[in-house]
C-alpha cells in the first residue's frame, strides 16, 4: 500500500457522504467512493473521484474497494426509521451492522492506516429529562426503539472493538446543502410555502451545519482517538426556534401551528397503520411520533477541545440549505423530490 492511496468514503451519495467527499477532493486529497449500481447522484455531480462500483454487503466488492486505501470514512448506512415487519428490520441490520462488520474485516486485510466510522447520536441515546447527553450517556432502555438508532448502536460496537484504529463520530441533525435525499429537508421543505407550519409544542435537538460535522470527522481522521467516540454538534433548539429562525432566514411570515404530543401519537398510529396497509414507510411512524416531544439535547464539548470542531451558527446552515433546495429545483435536478429516500 503507498502512502498516496486513495481515501474511501462509503455513503458517498448521501447528506454527510457527499459533503464529505466534496471536501475532501477540495482539499487535494485522492477519494474514491463505493457506489450502487453505477448510478451517479446529485451528491456526486461534477466531482472527481474514482468509484468502485458495489454494495455495503458484498465482500468481494468491498475488498476490492479498500484495495490500496490509505483511510476509510465509514457513512454507508440505511436511515430507515420505521419496518414494516422483521424481515424487513433484519434487512437494516445486515446493512447497518453486517456491512460495518464486513468493511472492518476488509479494512483491517488491506492494512488501512485508520478507519472514521460515522454514526449517529442516536447511538448514544438521550439523556434523563432535563439534562444533557454527552460520550459517556448510557443507552435508555425502550427510549429509542428506532431500527436505525438499534442497528447504528449495534454496529457502533463492531467499530469499537475493530482490528483496525477506529474513531466514530456521532453527527447530530444535520443542515445545510446537497440535501439530496432528502433528509433533514423532510422537516425544512415544508417551510418554503406552507402558510401554516406544523411543529411539535414540546421537544427539540441538537443541529449543526453539516460542514461542520464534515470538518470534525476529517479532524478525527487526524487527531481523533482510537476507540473513543466524538458527538459533532452545536445548538440545542426546540424546534419552534428552529422553524421559526427558519421563517426568518427565509423571509416569510407562516403561522406555526404547536401540536401537543397526544396529537402527533394520534397521526403517528393512522400513517403507521397505513403504512402497515401499504407496506410504505409512513411520513411519521408512531416511534416517531413519540419521540418528536422529547429533548435531544446534547454536549460537543468533547469534540471542540479535541477535534476543534467549528461552530457555525445554524442561521447559515439553514440559510445554504434553502439555497441549495432552489437551485436545485430550478436547475431540475431534484430527480423526484429530490432523489427519494434509500441507502445513503
Amino acid at each position: 500500500m503507498s502512502a498516496s492511496g486513495p481515501i474511501l468514503v462509503t455513503g458517498a451519495t448521501g447528506f454527510f457522504g457527499g459533503n464529505l467527499a466534496r471536501e475532501l477532493v477540495s482539499s487535494g486529497e485522492r477519494v474514491r467512493v463505493l457506489v450502487r449500481g453505477g448510478r451517479r447522484p446529485i451528491a456526486l455531480d461534477g466531482l472527481a473521484c474514482e468509484v468502485a462500483e458495489g454494495d455495503i454487503r458484498d465482500e468481494r466488492a468491498l475488498a476490492g474497494a479498500v484495495r490500496g486505501c490509505r483511510q476509510v470514512y465509514h457513512a454507508a448506512a440505511s436511515i430507515a426509521m420505521w419496518c414494516r415487519d422483521r424481515s424487513g428490520f433484519e434487512e437494516v441490520r445486515d446493512v447497518n451492522v453486517g456491512g460495518t462488520r464486513r468493511l472492518l474485516r476488509a479494512a483491517a486485510e488491506a492494512r488501512v492506516e485508520r478507519v472514521v466510522h460515522v454514526s449517529t447520536v442516536d447511538a448514544i441515546g438521550l439523556a434523563p429529562p432535563g439534562r444533557i447527553a454527552d460520550e459517556s450517556t448510557d443507552w435508555p432502555p425502550g427510549r429509542l426503539a428506532t431500527p436505525y438508532a438499534i442497528t447504528k448502536r449495534e454496529a457502533e460496537a463492531v467499530a469499537l472493538s475493530a482490528d483496525v484504529p477506529t474513531v466514530v463520530v456521532n453527527p447530530c441533525f444535520m443542515l445545510g446543502p446537497l440535501d439530496s435525499k432528502p433528509s433533514s429537508g423532510r422537516l425544512l421543505l415544508p417551510l418554503i410555502h406552507g402558510p401554516v407550519v406544523v411543529c411539535p409544542r414540546h421537544g427539540g435537538n441538537n443541529f449543526v451545519d453539516v460542514r461542520d460535522a464534515v470538518a470534525g470527522t476529517i479532524a478525527a481522521m487526524a487527531v481523533g482517538r482510537p476507540g473513543e467516540r466524538y458527538i459533532l454538534g452545536h445548538a440545542n433548539m426546540t424546534y419552534r426556534e428552529l422553524f421559526a429562525g427558519a421563517l426568518r432566514v427565509l423571509g416569510r411570515h407562516a403561522v406555526l401551528l404547536p401540536l401537543p404530543s397526544p396529537c402527533l401519537l394520534a397521526a403517528g398510529y393512522a400513517m403507521e397503520a397505513a403504512g402497515r396497509l401499504t407496506g410504505r414507510e409512513p411520513r411519521l411512524p408512531l416511534e416517531l411520533a413519540r419521540l418528536a416531544s422529547a429533548d435531544h439535547y446534547y454536549d460537543s464539548g468533547k469534540a471542540i477541545r479535541e477535534l476543534r470542531l467549528p461552530q457555525t451558527p445554524i442561521e447559515v446552515a439553514l440559510r445554504d440549505a434553502f439555497a441549495w433546495y432552489r437551485s436545485a429545483k430550478a436547475g431540475s435536478e431534484q430527480r423526484t423530490t429530490i432523489e427519494g429516500r434509500e441507502t445513503e
